[in-house]
């Protein structure tokens, strides 16, 4: 006994040293797979999934009952494999519809050899989160980041960017607005949905923001933009902190895919001795 309890309190006071708490730990890995939504997060659902436009990622549920006969272990480990395929049907289900721009859906770009087998690689490889056994059915949720998807259609949108009509050139700007460090974009009182793919225009039809001035690795890891729907949150993210311009939106153009913002937030933009565009440093602030 006396050696058991020397044990406890010598593994109790290296779990303190080192910060660990054993309780804690275990209710941590017990929900280690839920990801609370961030606030002001804007996200879309539907029957069997969602979309979350502010972490970036579809998530959907499966759901399979064991086979007629099959019970207790086996029963729950066939379950569980139905559920798995079904959730991967749903995602696949989910993912088709994901806007690309306001003309594109990703069912656009699975007619393509390539992206249909990348895309079906990233579903056979869904990230796995909670199960639930009841003893007749098992039910799981996964996940799959949009980065993912991103990375899979870049050269395709990259494509289309080249093929549309170039935008007005502007003079090379003097690099004399100061440092920004990102572009908060309050679009609440306009209709916009959630894309991929966009671009932001000045008064005069002058570029500003688009994947032409993004980073292809930096479009592919985070996307051009993240949506918030609460312009206090956004002013904080970390990816446009410290010193965002924060502008609201004249209006929408182009079915809607076009976003258009002042000149004088365009002159900052562009005047800003860093140009944060190349890293994807902008948040769109909508319903």
């Amino acid at each position: 006994m006396k050696r058991r309890a020397m044990l406890f309190v010598t593994m109790l006071v290296l779990f303190t040293v080192i910060g660990y708490n054993p309780v804690l730990a275990a209710d941590r890995a017990a929900n280690k797979t839920t990801e609370e939504q961030s606030p002001g997060a804007v996200v879309v659902e539907r029957e069997h999934g969602l979309i979350d436009w502010t972490q970036n990622y579809i998530e959907a549920t499966g759901m399979a009952v064991a086979p007629t006969g099959k019970t207790g272990a086996q029963g729950k480990a066939l379950a569980r494999r139905g559920a798995i395929v079904d959730l991967q049907r749903n995602l696949l289900e989910f993912m088709v519809g994901v806007q690309v721009d306001a003309r594109t859906t990703m069912n656009d770009f699975m007619a393509e050899d390539r992206v249909r087998t990348e895309v079906h690689g990233i579903i056979r490889n869904v990230e796995l989160l909670e199960g639930e056994w009841d003893g007749e059915a098992y039910t799981i949720s996964g996940r799959v980041r949009l980065p993912q998807i991103l990375t899979v259609i870049m050269p395709n949108i990259i494509e289309i960017e080249e093929k549309a009509p170039k935008p007005k050139p502007s003079a090379a700007p003097s690099k004399t607005a100061g440092k920004f460090t990102g572009l908060v974009i309050d679009a609440r009182h306009l209709p916009i949905t959630p894309t991929l793919s966009f671009r932001v225009i000045d008064e005069g039809g002058n570029e500003v923001y688009g994947i032409r001035f993004a980073d292809p690795k930096f479009a592919a890891q985070s996307g051009l933009a993240t949506y918030y729907n609460n312009i206090d949150y956004a002013k904080g993210e970390l990816r446009v902190a410290t010193n965002p311009i924060v502008t609201k939106a004249v209006r929408l153009t182009g079915d809607g895919i076009v976003i258009v913002i002042p000149n004088s937030a365009a002159s900052r933009v562009r005047g800003s001795s860093y140009d944060f565009r190349k890293e994807c440093k902008v948040i769109i602030v909508c319903k």
